[in-house]
């Protein structure tokens, strides 16, 4: 594949500081794959468009010639795609293909899209279903409803800070508050370009959850988008993921959510009665095993 022309002066970055700081010595070549993945992440939260390589370069914090290395060697790998014309980088199909074998692997898609599927036809709304990767939130399905306004705030595969938008919100909600204050040290500088995502926003935001049972914010920085957002949990209540409805805020008057944290509710429990079905063997090889709504939380 073509690539852009490696910028002028490029240096050799075995001088670069590691990028994940560690208090211990890390293994020869690890902060070359802590760079690639840090390069891959960065990509994947960039629009459907994709990123040109300055932009790549600002936001994942790697100098434009490391960036430019890392790129191609990802490329030649079929993880990174280019377009010819507008230069703009996008993940390869090698990366999806990777992500269907390990979603296959923990048995979620089928499920999780059943419930997407009666969630939309039962409210006219999108149905969004996430999972919590560290720091991240990562949209691993969605499905439309058939309101004539459609929204999508987040396309499959991309990813956003825990804390942002009603899904961060609810999968925050079930954690200690000293896990909350570390969480949003560590994503702060992400966070302070989501606006509504300051500290004390989502403190509030956290407290309302825990009172209701589920998380309601705007899912888009110009508001124009609303979410509805209920956490799925393990057994000892450590969130993973989250189901979650979008709309207008229009869709989300006061006499229309409690209806809908049903639904939500309802499908979260029969996904988790799904899995608790399954033969023992099956059921630990899924991260979701035993998965359960967060019963310990206050219903509205």
């Amino acid at each position: 594949m073509p690539m852009e022309q490696e910028p002028d002066g490029a240096q050799p970055d075995a001088e670069d500081k590691p990028v994940i700081a560690s208090g211990k010595k890390p293994p020869q070549g690890s902060q070359t794959v802590d760079k690639a993945m840090i390069l891959l992440k960065t990509i994947a939260s960039g629009s459907s468009e994709g990123l040109r390589l300055m932009d790549i370069a600002e936001q994942s914090g790697l100098d434009r010639a490391t960036a430019y290395r890392l790129v191609t060697s990802l490329a030649n790998h079929n993880f990174v795609d280019q377009d010819m014309q507008s230069k703009r980088y996008t993940l390869g199909l090698e990366f999806f293909a990777l992500a269907s074998a390990a979603s296959n692997r923990h048995d979620l898609s089928d499920r999780a899209r059943e419930a997407l599927e009666h969630l939309a036809e039962a409210t006219g709304d999108t149905a969004m279903y996430c999972l919590r990767s560290g720091l991240d939130v990562i949209c691993m399905d969605v499905q439309m409803g058939k309101f004539p306004v459609r929204t999508m705030p987040m396309d499959i595969g991309s990813r956003k800070p825990i804390g942002a938008g009603a899904t961060g919100i609810a999968i925050l909600a079930p954690l200690s508050d000293p896990e909350i204050e570390d969480i949003l040290a560590r994503a702060a500088q992400r966070l302070a370009k989501v606006p509504g995502s300051d500290p004390e926003t989502i403190r509030h935001q956290v407290a309302l959850c825990r009172e209701r049972g589920w998380a309601l914010a705007a899912d888009d920085p110009q508001g124009r988008i609303m979410g509805l957002s209920l956490c799925l949990t393990s057994r000892n209540n450590r969130p993973i993921g989250a189901l979650t409805l979008n709309g207008i805020p229009e869709r989300f008057a006061d006499d229309r959510v409690a209806g809908l944290a049903a639904l939500l509710r309802e499908e979260a429990r029969e996904l988790a009665d799904q899995l608790d079905r399954l033969p023992e063997t099956e059921r630990h090889r899924t991260r979701w095993s035993g998965m359960r709504t967060g019963r310990s939380q206050n219903r509205p």
